[in-house]
Protein backbone atom coordinates (compact mmCIF):
# COMPACT_ATOMS: atom_id res chain seq x y z
CA UNK A 1 0.00 0.00 0.00
CA UNK A 2 1.46 3.34 -0.99
CA UNK A 3 2.23 5.89 1.66
CA UNK A 4 -0.64 8.27 2.16
CA UNK A 5 -0.77 11.62 3.85
CA UNK A 6 -3.61 13.33 5.65
CA UNK A 7 -2.89 16.78 7.00
CA UNK A 8 -5.29 18.68 9.16
CA UNK A 9 -4.26 22.26 9.80
CA UNK A 10 -6.19 24.68 11.88
CA UNK A 11 -5.37 28.27 12.71
CA UNK A 12 -6.97 30.41 15.39
CA UNK A 13 -5.89 34.05 15.43
CA UNK A 14 -6.90 36.19 18.37
CA UNK A 15 -6.21 39.91 18.77
CA UNK A 16 -3.90 39.76 15.76
CA UNK A 17 -1.10 37.92 17.56
CA UNK A 18 -2.34 34.54 18.80
CA UNK A 19 -2.60 31.51 16.54
CA UNK A 20 -3.25 27.81 16.92
CA UNK A 21 -2.22 25.34 14.21
CA UNK A 22 -2.90 21.62 14.21
CA UNK A 23 -1.31 19.26 11.68
CA UNK A 24 -2.24 15.59 11.55
CA UNK A 25 -0.24 13.25 9.33
CA UNK A 26 -1.62 9.77 8.64
CA UNK A 27 0.50 7.18 6.81
CA UNK A 28 -0.43 4.12 4.80
CA UNK A 29 -0.60 1.99 7.94
CA UNK A 30 -3.23 4.38 9.38
CA UNK A 31 -0.95 5.59 12.17
CA UNK A 32 -1.16 9.31 12.93
CA UNK A 33 1.02 12.08 14.28
CA UNK A 34 -0.66 15.28 15.45
CA UNK A 35 1.47 18.39 15.87
CA UNK A 36 -0.28 21.23 17.68
CA UNK A 37 1.31 24.66 17.88
CA UNK A 38 -0.05 27.47 20.01
CA UNK A 39 1.68 30.78 19.36
CA UNK A 40 1.32 33.85 21.58
CA UNK A 41 3.08 35.99 18.96
CA UNK A 42 5.65 38.51 20.17
CA UNK A 43 6.84 37.95 23.77
CA UNK A 44 6.19 41.68 24.35
CA UNK A 45 2.52 41.50 23.26
CA UNK A 46 1.05 38.63 25.29
CA UNK A 47 -2.29 39.80 26.70
CA UNK A 48 -4.97 38.35 28.99
CA UNK A 49 -6.98 37.05 26.02
CA UNK A 50 -3.91 35.15 24.79
CA UNK A 51 -3.45 33.62 28.23
CA UNK A 52 -7.10 32.55 28.47
CA UNK A 53 -6.99 30.73 25.15
CA UNK A 54 -3.53 29.41 25.98
CA UNK A 55 -4.89 27.84 29.17
CA UNK A 56 -7.56 26.05 27.11
CA UNK A 57 -4.89 24.77 24.73
CA UNK A 58 -2.71 23.49 27.58
CA UNK A 59 -5.69 21.75 29.19
CA UNK A 60 -6.47 19.87 25.96
CA UNK A 61 -2.85 18.84 25.41
CA UNK A 62 -2.42 17.59 28.97
CA UNK A 63 -5.59 15.51 28.54
CA UNK A 64 -4.25 13.85 25.39
CA UNK A 65 -0.58 13.41 26.21
CA UNK A 66 1.02 15.29 29.12
CA UNK A 67 4.57 14.36 28.07
CA UNK A 68 4.20 15.83 24.58
CA UNK A 69 4.25 19.52 25.50
CA UNK A 70 7.29 21.68 24.69
CA UNK A 71 7.65 25.39 25.34
CA UNK A 72 9.47 27.54 22.80
CA UNK A 73 10.58 31.16 22.61
CA UNK A 74 12.58 33.18 20.12
CA UNK A 75 12.94 36.86 19.27
CA UNK A 76 9.76 36.91 17.15
CA UNK A 77 7.48 34.33 18.72
CA UNK A 78 6.73 32.28 21.82
CA UNK A 79 4.30 29.52 22.70
CA UNK A 80 3.86 25.77 22.96
CA UNK A 81 4.23 22.79 20.64
CA UNK A 82 2.71 19.38 21.33
CA UNK A 83 3.17 16.15 19.38
CA UNK A 84 0.54 13.45 19.92
CA UNK A 85 0.67 10.00 18.29
CA UNK A 86 -1.75 7.16 17.73
CA UNK A 87 -0.93 3.77 16.22
CA UNK A 88 -4.13 3.30 14.23
CA UNK A 89 -6.88 5.84 13.49
CA UNK A 90 -9.37 3.01 13.06
CA UNK A 91 -8.82 2.10 16.72
CA UNK A 92 -8.39 5.56 18.27
CA UNK A 93 -9.91 8.91 17.30
CA UNK A 94 -6.96 11.31 17.03
CA UNK A 95 -9.31 14.29 17.60
CA UNK A 96 -11.11 12.80 20.63
CA UNK A 97 -9.71 15.31 23.13
CA UNK A 98 -9.96 18.45 21.00
CA UNK A 99 -11.69 20.98 23.30
CA UNK A 100 -13.63 22.82 20.57
CA UNK A 101 -14.72 19.71 18.60
CA UNK A 102 -17.97 17.90 19.42
CA UNK A 103 -18.76 14.68 17.52
CA UNK A 104 -22.20 14.31 15.95
CA UNK A 105 -21.99 10.56 16.46
CA UNK A 106 -19.50 8.66 18.65
CA UNK A 107 -16.23 10.01 17.21
CA UNK A 108 -14.86 13.15 15.58
CA UNK A 109 -12.92 10.97 13.13
CA UNK A 110 -14.55 7.57 12.72
CA UNK A 111 -12.45 5.12 10.67
CA UNK A 112 -13.01 1.45 9.89
CA UNK A 113 -10.59 -1.03 8.33
CA UNK A 114 -12.25 -3.28 5.77
CA UNK A 115 -9.78 -5.60 4.01
CA UNK A 116 -7.19 -3.31 2.35
CA UNK A 117 -9.22 -0.11 2.80
CA UNK A 118 -9.56 2.41 5.59
CA UNK A 119 -12.93 4.16 5.39
CA UNK A 120 -13.14 7.42 7.34
CA UNK A 121 -15.82 9.92 8.22
CA UNK A 122 -15.10 13.18 10.00
CA UNK A 123 -18.41 14.45 11.36
CA UNK A 124 -18.23 17.01 14.14
CA UNK A 125 -19.20 20.53 15.17
CA UNK A 126 -16.55 23.16 15.90
CA UNK A 127 -17.41 25.89 18.39
CA UNK A 128 -14.59 28.22 19.39
CA UNK A 129 -15.99 29.34 22.73
CA UNK A 130 -15.53 28.75 26.43
CA UNK A 131 -16.38 30.50 29.72
CA UNK A 132 -12.71 31.50 30.07
CA UNK A 133 -12.62 33.17 26.64
CA UNK A 134 -16.01 34.85 27.19
CA UNK A 135 -14.86 36.27 30.53
CA UNK A 136 -11.68 37.69 29.02
CA UNK A 137 -13.52 39.09 26.00
CA UNK A 138 -15.92 40.88 28.34
CA UNK A 139 -13.05 42.28 30.41
CA UNK A 140 -11.52 43.68 27.20
CA UNK A 141 -14.90 44.95 25.90
CA UNK A 142 -14.72 42.59 22.92
CA UNK A 143 -17.09 40.02 21.41
CA UNK A 144 -16.48 36.82 19.44
CA UNK A 145 -17.04 38.85 16.26
CA UNK A 146 -13.81 40.72 17.05
CA UNK A 147 -11.79 37.52 16.69
CA UNK A 148 -10.37 36.22 13.45
CA UNK A 149 -12.01 33.00 12.20
CA UNK A 150 -10.59 29.58 12.91
CA UNK A 151 -9.33 28.06 9.64
CA UNK A 152 -9.49 24.30 9.33
CA UNK A 153 -7.62 22.76 6.38
CA UNK A 154 -7.78 19.08 5.50
CA UNK A 155 -5.41 17.59 2.92
CA UNK A 156 -6.19 14.08 1.77
CA UNK A 157 -4.27 11.57 -0.37
CA UNK A 158 -7.49 10.99 -2.35
CA UNK A 159 -10.50 12.93 -3.53
CA UNK A 160 -13.16 13.07 -0.82
CA UNK A 161 -16.38 11.15 -1.45
CA UNK A 162 -18.32 14.07 0.05
CA UNK A 163 -17.60 17.20 2.10
CA UNK A 164 -19.03 20.53 3.21
CA UNK A 165 -15.82 22.56 2.99
CA UNK A 166 -16.22 26.22 2.08
CA UNK A 167 -13.13 26.20 -0.16
CA UNK A 168 -11.45 23.28 -1.89
CA UNK A 169 -8.70 22.44 -4.38
CA UNK A 170 -9.55 19.14 -6.04
CA UNK A 171 -6.20 18.98 -7.85
CA UNK A 172 -4.36 18.72 -4.53
CA UNK A 173 -7.20 17.25 -2.40
CA UNK A 174 -7.21 20.23 -0.01
CA UNK A 175 -10.40 21.18 1.87
CA UNK A 176 -10.74 24.35 3.93
CA UNK A 177 -13.34 25.44 6.49
CA UNK A 178 -13.55 29.03 7.76
CA UNK A 179 -15.08 28.89 11.23
CA UNK A 180 -16.18 32.08 13.04
CA UNK A 181 -15.47 32.09 16.78
CA UNK A 182 -18.53 31.66 19.00
CA UNK A 183 -20.64 30.02 16.27
CA UNK A 184 -21.35 26.29 15.89
CA UNK A 185 -19.97 25.19 12.51
CA UNK A 186 -20.44 21.64 11.19
CA UNK A 187 -17.48 19.88 9.60
CA UNK A 188 -17.99 16.70 7.63
CA UNK A 189 -15.99 14.81 5.04
CA UNK A 190 -15.92 11.17 3.89
CA UNK A 191 -12.90 9.53 2.28
CA UNK A 192 -11.43 6.07 1.64
CA UNK A 193 -7.72 5.23 1.72
CA UNK A 194 -6.95 2.21 -0.51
Amino acid sequence: MKKVLLILMSTLILSGCVSQTTTVTIDGKASAVMEKKFSFGSPMMTDSLSKAVGDKFLQSVRTQNPDSLLKYKNSEDMGYIAVIKTENIAKKDIFASEPFFTPKNKKNLDCKQIKDETQCKANFVVNISSPEIEKTLKENQLTYQDLEPYILTLKLPVKADSHNAKFFDLNNFIYIWEIPAGVETPVNIDFTIK
